[in-house]
């Protein structure tokens, strides 16, 4: 049992929930208390220690059922006292189990060991099939704490926490006679992000565009503060229909009420157009603008550089998110690209999931 616990516990891991290696150890002490006879104890006895938000429940609850319920899934050895031919011949894969050495339908061969998700993740957006689509959906949620929040400089206490709360050490250890018997952790507070996403739907990007309203989708639907934004010939605002709980239907929403989609691209209009609807918000300080784009522009370079210079002066940060950065040998020497690059406060490629991973990962770290 503890083999297949820690198993469960990389593959929650390797699925983007917070499982901490002590929580293997903790999960099993819990098991030998409730035992396993019952699923749902076992479920209960497991859950705590794994997730920690509760917007890791959905995620957790479809890991728990297709590994404990559909069959266990340990890639690890079955323990010595197991004969090699007791070991299990099907392992657990996301959305079902395959034989033991085969690959999942649809998936390429991993090759130097690598799992489904490092797969999935290496893969260009451009070449990710329906079938992918799901578990890339399942990525992009478990990015949008890091997108839609940012760590705050008031505490919380948890039980996870890096730093030691000593006061509330001191009160709680007082009736141990002064001896330090539990120790309290605490991590910053969340707090939202004013973000604005400004995602260029026009014809260059027709092979990245479904992957932006996946994630603008989820940010959209988890925190009202996020406003979501498309451009091409002109700027339209896509936050209501991509508060709909369904995401196809969103998207055929957003499909009835655009023109333009496919279209060419003028940036330095649609900013001028995003530029007069936050003056009308009212300044911000900490508004964060993600722009989704290759650069492509028809418009007026001078018009774009007054745009993007008026941008700089209202907003905290500025990112841009290029596809077209992933190939080593791009350069930004497109007209609009080399306009907007001296007033970004970040460049990053968007080619494949990693690299959206990884720049969710550093805007968590801006304070």
């Amino acid at each position: 049992m503890a083999a297949h616990v820690l198993a469960f516990v990389r593959a929650c891991k390797d699925a983007g929930l917070p499982a901490h290696p002590a929580a293997v150890v903790d999960a099993c002490r819990s098991l030998e208390l409730v035992g396993v006879d019952d699923p749902s104890a076992v479920y209960w006895a497991l859950r705590p220690h794994i997730i920690t938000s509760p917007e890791h429940i959905p995620l957790f609850d479809r890991l728990f059922h297709r590994f404990w319920e559909e069959g266990l899934g340990a890639e690890q050895p079955e323990p010595p006292c197991c004969p090699p031919s007791e070991a299990p011949l099907y392992r657990a894969v996301p959305g079902g189990t395959v034989a033991d050495g085969e690959t999942p339908p649809g998936l390429p061969e991993a090759k130097g060991g690598a799992s489904y998700r490092e797969i999935l993740l290496r893969k260009d957006l451009r070449h990710v099939t329906p079938e992918e689509e799901p578990h890339l959906r399942e990525i992009f949620l478990a990015l949008l704490h890091k997108l839609a929040s940012r760590p705050g400089r008031r505490h919380r206490p948890s039980f996870r926490g890096r730093q030691l709360e000593f006061r509330r050490i001191f009160r709680q250890n007082v009736r141990y006679g002064g001896e330090i018997i539990q120790l309290v952790h605490r991590q910053p507070k969340r707090t939202r992000r004013n973000l604005a996403l400004l995602g260029d739907v026009s014809g260059s990007m027709d092979a990245y565009n479904r992957f932006f309203l996946l994630l603008a989708h989820g940010l959209a639907r988890r925190d009202p503060g996020v406003r979501v934004f498309g451009f091409s010939t002109r700027l339209f605002e896509l936050t209501e229909p991509l508060r709909d709980r369904d995401a196809s239907r969103a998207v055929v929403r957003i499909m009835e009420m655009t023109r333009g989609w496919s279209g060419g691209t003028r940036i330095g209009e649609c900013l001028a157009a995003f530029n007069r609807l936050m003056a009308a918000r009212g300044r911000r300080r900490d508004l964060v603008v993600v722009v989704f784009s290759d650069g492509w522009d028809r418009g007026d370079p001078e018009r774009l550089r007054r745009e993007m210079a008026r941008l700089r002066a209202n907003a905290w940060r500025i990112f841009w998110l290029n596809p077209l950065k992933g190939d080593p040998d791009y350069r930004p020497l497109c007209r609009g690209m080399a306009t907007a690059l001296p007033f970004l406060d970040g460049f990053y490629p968007a080619h494949t999931a990693e690299t959206l991973v990884e720049f969710a990962r550093r805007l968590e770290r801006v304070r």
